[in-house]
């Protein structure tokens, strides 16, 4: 503990003398700052080939098993205060998250970003900021202990604790309002427009997580990335247009129903003074911010139902479950399930577009068995037309599961526009997850909003229940009227 009280003055000699220092000096300090740590043989990392390369010295250093930092010290004026950048609800500067980028394609773990006063820990594998410290003072209190050779061995930075889901989803969410008001704000919108803008950001975040949009002359990581680019870089004039442009296409190359063209919003997201900003802050957002959970998570706020909505876990529809069971390759693409959502909750979307697909893919194999027969069954000198008709009666349903579902196996019921909104959103990126884990190529994006369907005030199976026939009274039985 005496090594790690001497850090604070180590810190306070090199801004002392920092208008005469060198890079040589840099590197003197940041050894002498590991060596506190215990650290005494570290590895120096060449930076100056890597992503935004800055001028660092950067080491690293191995504690045994996943336990691997890397240790970036750059010179003052690189960081902004951690303490700002959390009330804003990012997880970077610009600085931080090109130093976390270059670290996870070295495989380490973790990383650690210093000034030699204000200080940054990071798991480096989903951007999720740890630890922070605005002064030498704050980093002796709560990062130094963790990052002691000694403790770094025993774990020390697999048992720092992590922020809850809820934590999470309450920064992404307080990011979106500000930015929705923003869009606002100037314009002559109404908040829709700007709710659309965010959902329009939200899915493009997860499609570039989970690129299912490969074509030999499209790739939407490289026209994701240079949009941001553009955004970080010394001109950003027509950062606003490349994102309404990239909009429009995800729109007209791949259907995406929640880009189409809407003018108005268009001409405000072109306006550069507001597209910068909100696209160099929707960069500084971690990964952790922009799975399912996190995002439904986020919509846990404001009337009581709505919240429990997005925590209402599907329970087992004994009814819709006869339903699918007595299904065949004959009634397979007729088959649909009514989701209600004021009733259900949201989970229930992914819940049951997930039993379609079980049973499609159930019916599917059932059909490539009894294909494999026929096949047995025919003589060896069969033509291709012949082998293309047997293929013919292929159920729809079983030639694109996940599209098949969208547009004919679901329908999802909404009470208000906050429950639209939210379905919609779930909707694509459930079906963006689903196509990017079974690697099944993606075509277009189905009609998504012509499955949400508005709730009629008394639904078919309450009219049932409210309406049956009344039982025949018996000879001591009256009638209730």
């Amino acid at each position: 503990m005496e090594a790690l009280g001497k850090i604070t003055k180590l810190c306070e000699a090199w801004w002392e003398r920092l208008s005469d220092s060198t890079r040589a000096d840099q590197q003197k300090y940041a050894e002498q700052f590991l060596g506190l740590l215990g650290w005494s043989d570290t590895a120096l990392i060449d930076t100056s080939s890597r992503e935004g390369a800055l001028s660092s010295a950067s080491f690293v250093l191995r504690g045994g098993g996943e336990s691997a930092v890397a240790a970036h010290f750059v010179m003052p004026g690189s960081l902004d205060p951690p303490s700002s950048l959390v009330e804003r609800g990012l997880d970077c500067c610009e600085a931080t998250r090109l130093l976390v980028n270059g670290t996870r394609k070295l495989n380490i773990r973790y990383a650690f970003v210093t000034d030699l006063f204000r200080s940054y820990l990071y798991d480096a594998q989903t951007d999720e900021l740890l630890l922070h410290a605005d002064t030498p003072d704050v980093f002796h209190r709560e990062i130094a202990g963790v990052l002691v050779r000694s403790h770094v061995e025993r774990g020390s930075l697999e048992e720092v604790r992590r922020n809850p889901r809820s934590y999470a989803a309450r920064q992404l969410r307080e990011w979106c309002r500000h930015w929705c008001e923003a869009i606002v704000s100037d314009s002559d919108l109404d908040k829709d427009a700007g709710v659309l803008a965010i959902d329009r950001l939200l899915v493009l975040r997860y499609l570039f997580d989970h690129d299912i949009m490969k074509r030999s002359d499209w790739r939407l990581g490289q026209r994701f990335s240079q949009v941001i680019a553009r955004a970080f870089g010394p001109d950003p004039k027509g950062t606003g247009k490349a994102l309404t442009t990239l909009f429009h296409d995800i729109w007209f190359d791949w259907k995406g129903g929640l880009f189409r063209p809407h003018p108005p919003l268009d001409e405000v997201l072109a306006n550069d003074q507001l597209a910068v900003p909100m696209l160099k802050e929707f960069t500084l957002l971690s990964k952790t911010k922009f799975s399912i959970a996190t995002i439904l998570e986020s919509f846990n706020h404001g009337e009581a139902g709505e919240k429990a909505r997005v925590r209402l876990v599907p329970e087992t529809n004994e009814e819709r479950e006869r339903y699918l069971a007595k299904q065949t390759l004959g009634t397979i693409d007729s088959a649909r399930i009514e989701v209600d959502v004021l009733e259900e909750g949201y989970r229930s979307i992914f819940y049951w577009f997930d039993k379609m697909v079980e049973l499609y893919e159930r019916l599917g194999l059932e059909f490539d068995i009894a294909s494999q027969r026929q096949q047995q069954a025919v003589p060896e000198d069969m033509d291709l037309f012949a082998w293309g008709e047997m293929d013919a009666h292929r159920p729809g349903a079983l030639r694109d599961k996940f599209q098949h579902v969208i547009e004919n196996g679901l329908s999802v019921l909404h009470a208000s526009p906050r429950q639209y909104r939210t379905a919609r959103l779930m909707l694509y990126l459930h079906l963006i997850s689903a196509y990017d884990q079974c690697k099944i190529r993606f075509g277009q994006f189905p009609p998504i909003e012509s499955t949400l369907k508005e709730r009629p005030k008394m639904l078919e199976s309450e009219k049932r229940w409210n309406y049956q026939p009344p039982k025949s009274a018996g000879p001591d039985e009256w009638d209730v009227i």
